[in-house]
């Protein structure tokens, strides 16, 4: 994958379209990853959230071609800094196996939501500038992925409340 393209941007269409390909980067990467990180979650509620999460991905992906379809662009294949960065980070707390489960949890919680942060972010941009632009349909289909992308992150901080608590005296340690 090639970094981010140092094309200059010349209006608010170039970076939209530049928004899309980051946001398409991040889920067409970020799939598996989630679908790994459900497999090493300890918490069933956790792995479940993270496996719907994973099949919600497929559906982000699917608009953001229709997205790019209403724009008249194609997504590119890229790869950038900060989600390559998130992702790795993802991939590193799965596949800690020294850890107490309820820890790793809370970690793989904190981690994805902090690619799910990352993701609102740009969806959110994303979608108002489709809206500036005249883009009705396009920005219909980034509030959609947003609103998504907030309810996964509310469940997971809903879901930590719990497992958060459960970390708090790993197994087998002594205060």
């Amino acid at each position: 994958m090639s970094p981010i393209p140092t094309t200059s941007m010349h209006s608010l269409k170039d970076l939209l379209i530049e928004q899309l390909n980051e946001l398409y980067a991040a889920e067409t990467h970020s799939h598996p990853v989630i679908s790994r990180l459900a497999s090493a979650a300890s918490a069933p509620k956790l792995a479940e959230a993270l496996r719907a999460h994973a099949d919600e991905t497929k559906q982000h992906i699917a608009r953001l071609d229709r997205v790019f379809g209403e724009i008249g662009g194609k997504p590119r294949k890229l790869e950038t800094h900060g989600c390559k960065g998130l992702l790795e980070d993802c991939t590193e707390i799965a596949g800690r196996t020294k850890i107490d489960p309820h820890v790793r949890d809370a970690a793989l919680i904190a981690v994805v939501q902090r690619l799910k942060h990352d993701e609102m972010a740009g969806y959110g941009c994303a979608r108002t500038w489709a809206g500036l632009l005249g883009y009705t349909v396009a920005a219909s289909e980034l509030l959609k992925t947003l609103t998504e992308e907030r309810r996964c992150d509310e469940s997971l901080s809903r879901i930590a409340e719990t497992l958060n608590k459960a970390a708090l005296e790993p197994a087998g340690s002594s205060r």
